[in-house]
């Protein structure tokens, strides 16, 4: 079982998952019960899959799950597969794969080009290290929940606006409802996300002070676009608080909720490709440096 547990690659989830997504599309064209029972299969298969790879990682790696970017994107990746199948199998007419599918697919990619290393740790800075991590994966989550809701609200009201009848078993979820969760995840997304930057502020300082990683400067990379989510998520929250008395806040809200999508995307997209120095283990003195590799790695030698 181990020796099974140890060959699962990501390619074997996010097949599973691609394939899910491709049985999903074909729903107005297929309307078939093996259509339906192959994407389900595929997708709990994908499922199966990511949670024991993740789970071996976290058996084998000496660090814990949130240690790297790595196992970041496909903690969140992992969470909307989740999400997807409890929502596909609860409400089968509602094509929730069609728009969830994609976002996992995108953050296993995201995985694929993110670095697999650790980062250094003591009990310190891995009590705010997971801190800082759930927090933003909370953050990031209720973005693309928000998102994934607002464009069914948009195609939603496009065809009622149009009158037309909806495809035959592609049925989406009544606007109330979606616009109760693009109205509801923009405050969700702008909390936690503050919570996240300052936790990931403080996570800095006590890096700082054990001399374990090198402090990250203000204008790095990963500072700047972080502090950059949160400000835009907090705006965005303020503007759907703002309008959602008014007639068009659920249309406001939902074009907001892709917005901050895109926001977070380009945030990913230069965390991925952009140079930072988060994360980078200190410069190595001289005296470490002429003292050989007996002593490296010892955070705590004098």
């Amino acid at each position: 079982m181990a020796e099974f547990v140890a060959g699962i690659s990501v390619v074997c989830f996010a097949a599973s998952y691609a394939v899910a997504l491709a049985c999903e599309a074909l729903r107005p064209a297929l309307r078939s019960g093996v259509r339906g029972i192959a994407m389900l299969g595929f997708a709990a298969a994908g499922l199966l899959a990511h949670t024991l790879f993740l789970v071996w990682r976290a058996a084998t790696e000496p660090s814990i799950p949130l240690s790297s970017p790595f196992d970041w994107y496909l903690l969140a990746a992992w969470l909307l597969a989740a999400g997807s199948l409890w929502l596909t199998i609860t409400q089968p007419r509602t094509p929730v794969g069609l728009f969830v599918l994609p976002v996992v697919l995108m953050l296993v990619g995201a995985a694929q080009l993110s670095s697999r290393q650790p980062f250094p740790q003591s009990p310190a800075t891995q009590i705010w290290g997971a801190i800082h991590g759930m927090f933003n994966l909370a953050a990031s989550v209720a973005v693309l929940l928000g998102a994934v809701a607002g464009g069914m609200w948009l195609i939603q009201a496009g065809r009622l606006a149009r009158k037309r009848a909806p495809v035959q078993g592609f049925r989406m979820p009544s606007l109330e409802r979606l616009a109760h969760v693009t109205s509801r995840t923009p405050g969700i997304a702008a909390w936690t996300a503050a919570a996240g930057f300052v936790s990931g502020i403080v996570l800095n300082a006590v890096n700082r002070q054990r001399g374990l990683l090198e402090t990250v400067p203000w204008n790095d990379p990963v500072v700047v676009r972080m502090a950059a989510v949160v400000v835009w998520l907090v705006t965005a929250d303020a503007l759907v608080h703002a309008a959602r008395r008014r007639a068009e806040g659920p249309r406001a809200a939902a074009w907001l909720a892709l917005a901050s999508a895109a926001v977070l995307s380009a945030s990913m997209l230069w965390g991925v490709f952009g140079a930072t120095r988060h994360g980078m283990p200190p410069p190595a003195s001289p005296a470490a440096a002429s003292s050989g590799p007996a002593t490296a790695g010892h955070e705590d030698s004098p």
